[in-house]
């Protein structure tokens, strides 16, 4: 593999960056060096999680004392709040909060006038309320997982809502799964929860991803998506689920085939989605084994268009760092590397690195 060398000291040079974004202290990052917005300064609970993600991956994490460590957990706990028309312990930055719920008449005007095109056929646009319901659940979701990875609990139980009333399979059926990218997500985010509670409803998810797999790509879904992009990034939703409840892949080999002959944008979620499915694949056949090094080989070469070599980090875009987290504007998109693009591209390499059998023993894998 031509590019692995880079891979190799790509990933040595990370810790710099992230350190250099520790705004006051080890647990607070900013999302990066310029350009942000004041949401963007004022964001903390994904980035802490982003954060912890790298020091883990990195080995950084098993550098800390237990203090930090403890410290770094306790903060992350700090954010499970109750709010009306929220689960019960549901993870809550305030700059999320305050994004969705302090209305402006603008987007009072748009949330009315999606809702009255949503009572005609062939409408379905998501609401203020609903995009506001995805992020906290999609935050609670991240910041339970990355607890977990690195040996920790979320303080308080959370039990998410589907659960308690026993309407799982009603919830999964109502989400529309012509988009898996979307509805993948939110099938994830139950298998966590499934796997932080006692392995709940376990058999039910299980049996779900039976229905909804599809056996000429092996991705997941229930009508055809319009776009490849959408089936692979969708698979890579419902993968990341299966693994947290411990799943195998369906059709492993097709999903392999449908990869190879679509290859993804050169794009933070696109090409880390694309490697993670292939990374997942091949760690259960080895089907096509030299085929998926040579594209990972060929996806280095991509992830280097998005690496700032004097900075030591990666930004989600190429020339340009991530503008929005969960809708909300964090940065202005200037021409520097970024903590979510470092996030993604070093867990990409990583994957690669481990499927060259290359990894050094320090670093780590992580479940999304």
């Amino acid at each position: 593999m031509k590019n692995l060398s880079f891979a190799l000291k790509a990933v040595d040079s990370v810790p710099s960056y992230i350190m250099s974004l520790n705004s006051k202290d080890i647990k607070s990052f900013v999302p990066s060096k310029e350009g942000l917005t004041l949401d963007g300064q004022n964001l903390a609970l994904g980035l802490s999680t982003y954060g912890l993600k790298l020091y883990y991956m990195l080995g950084e994490w098993h550098k800390l004392n237990e203090s930090y460590k403890l410290e770094w957990v306790n903060f992350i706990n700090s954010f499970q709040k109750n709010y009306k028309n929220l689960p019960k312990n549901s993870f809550v930055d305030d700059v999320v909060h305050n994004f969705y719920t302090h209305k402006d008449i603008s987007m009072l005007s748009k949330d009315g006038l999606r809702k009255i095109l949503n009572l005609l056929p062939n409408f379905n646009f998501e609401t203020n309320d609903i995009k506001f319901k995805k992020a906290i659940n999609a935050e609670t979701k991240q910041a339970i997982a990355t607890l977990y990875q690195v040996g920790h609990q979320h303080q308080k139980p959370y039990i998410p809502s589907v659960f308690e009333s026993g309407n799982v399979k009603s919830y999964l059926d109502s989400l529309d799964w012509s988009k898996p990218w979307t509805s993948g997500a939110q099938f994830a985010s139950l298998c966590v929860y499934s796997k932080v509670n006692e392995e709940r409803n376990k058999d039910l998810l299980i049996s779900y991803s039976d229905s909804l797999v599809n056996p000429e790509t092996g991705s997941y879904y229930k009508q055809t998506p319009s776009h490849s992009r959408e089936i692979i990034n969708g698979a890579m939703k419902v993968l990341s689920g299966l693994d947290w409840i411990d799943a195998d892949i369906h059709y492993p080999e097709k999903l392999i085939d449908y990869c190879i002959n679509n290859k993804p944008l050169t794009e933070g979620c696109d090409i880390v989605d694309y490697i993670y499915v292939l990374y997942r694949c091949s760690k259960q056949t080895d089907y096509k084994k030299k085929e998926i090094l040579e594209i990972f080989d060929d996806s280095i070469a991509e992830i280097r268009k998005l690496y700032y070599k004097k900075l030591n980090g990666f930004s989600y875009f190429e020339n340009k760092s991530q503008t929005h987290y969960y809708g909300v504007k964090i940065s202005e998109g200037k021409n520097l590397p970024d903590i979510h693009g470092t996030l993604l591209c070093t867990w990409a390499l990583i994957m690669i690195l481990d499927t060259a059998e290359e990894l050094k023993s320090q670093y780590r894998l992580i479940k999304p």
